[in-house]
């Protein structure tokens, strides 16, 4: 049996709504993109959602619509996806990275207060797995120096910060913003794809503007409106990020499912830690119901890669995430592996299991049974 790393879960919904936008005579940013917009606001509690053609646009839509640029820093964690830190340093803004908290892949806010000087405009702290950052401290931390917090929301749908009992998306801790992605192997997936979401009107109205060129007027209303007027304005530079009605219309599909598809997840989470718990030298995650459980990130102090290989002669696929960014070629000049030890510490003891809706128990048992051979193989821990 091979058992992928991920396996997007599509239902007759999903294609029957793709089917009916095919069918609509408008393929583009339209209804369905407003309705999902405005599905997707009511469903994670926030006053504004806009929808982008991914998450990475959405970062860079956010620190332009900012006016982020030379002579400004934005603070990440390294222990994340290139993508929106990439779009920082496109922008002209000097990159800073922060380190995990210790035994965590989480940012430290205590790193991020050491790192921020009068040039930090913004800091974009990611929710790791489906695990709420901590948000609060970190806003007590940014308020103080009149530094904003763009919340990276790629993993964290649906996912609920254990102070307030909000889902991450509601911006209710005093961030400017968040984004989500809907990439392929995402909780809510509509291939490519993503959302940012604000409680702030006027900045909600730039976005908007800012994803389709600048234009005034949204291109669905000058061609589909019987007597609209074909006259529009550009004011202002800006980009072609926005989502199309075939995305949106997945999207809607995707998001009535949204509940049935956590659960799913959460179940397969449960499972993992009955058939895995008792290991010595292996750490398994805390995942409970606040919890999007979009990865599921087990730890070896050694040996990750044999373990990985031995996984895959199971016909176990399967990931690691992330590679930190000051690992990576682009970003190595920024920030020496000295400066960020806990970031690199978990990068070689992380592994990530696959884990989606469609799996059954018989292929989370397979999965569990690679585990414990690859244990055995590596003589990584041992059973009590």
């Amino acid at each position: 049996m091979s058992i992928p790393f991920h396996r997007p879960d599509i239902s007759q919904a999903e294609i029957d709504a793709v089917t009916e936008c095919l069918q609509s005579g408008w393929l583009t940013s339209g209804r369905k993109v407003k309705e999902f917009e405005d599905k997707f606001a009511a469903y994670v509690g926030a006053k504004h959602a806009i929808a982008v053609n991914s998450a990475t646009s959405a970062a860079l839509l956010l620190l332009d619509v900012q006016n982020i640029g030379p002579g400004d820093e934005v603070i990440v964690p390294s222990y994340t996806f290139s993508g929106p830190a990439m779009m920082a340093r496109k922008l002209g803004a000097r990159v800073v990275f922060a380190d995990c908290a210790p035994g965590s892949h989480q940012i430290d806010p205590n790193e991020v207060a050491a790192k921020i000087t009068d040039r930090t405009k913004v800091v974009m702290p990611t929710h790791f797995a489906g695990a709420a950052a901590d948000i609060q401290k970190l806003n007590r931390i940014c308020a103080a120096k009149g530094v904003y917090i763009i919340e990276d929301a790629a993993h964290a749908f649906p996912t609920t910060e254990r102070w307030g009992q909000k889902l991450v998306g509601a911006c209710s801790d005093g961030s400017l913003a968040a984004f989500f992605s809907f990439y392929a192997t995402k909780t809510l997936a509509t291939g490519d794809g993503g959302m940012i979401t604000t409680n702030d009107e006027f900045l909600a109205g730039r976005l908007r503007q800012f994803r389709m060129h600048g234009m005034s007027v949204p291109v669905s209303d000058r061609y589909t409106r019987v007597g609209a007027s074909w006259q529009y304005d550009i004011a202002f530079d800006g980009w072609k990020m926005n989502m199309t009605d075939i995305a949106a219309a997945m999207g809607i599909a995707q998001l009535h499912r949204a509940d049935e598809m956590h659960q799913l997840r959460l179940a397969i989470a449960q499972q993992y830690e009955e058939e895995l718990q008792g290991f010595i030298g292996l750490r398994l995650p805390e995942i409970d119901v606040d919890h999007a459980a979009h990865l599921y990130v087990i730890r070896v102090d050694r040996k990750r890669d044999e373990f990985i290989r031995l996984m895959a002669e199971q016909g176990v696929q399967c990931s690691v995430h992330f590679i930190p960014l000051h690992m990576h070629t682009a970003w190595a000049p920024y920030a020496p592996v000295y400066d960020l030890p806990n970031a690199s510490a978990m990068y070689h003891q992380s592994i990530s299991l696959p884990i989606y809706p469609s799996m059954t128990p018989a292929d989370v048992s397979t999965v569990c049974e690679a585990v414990k051979f690859a244990l055995k193989e590596t003589k990584l821990c041992f059973a009590v």
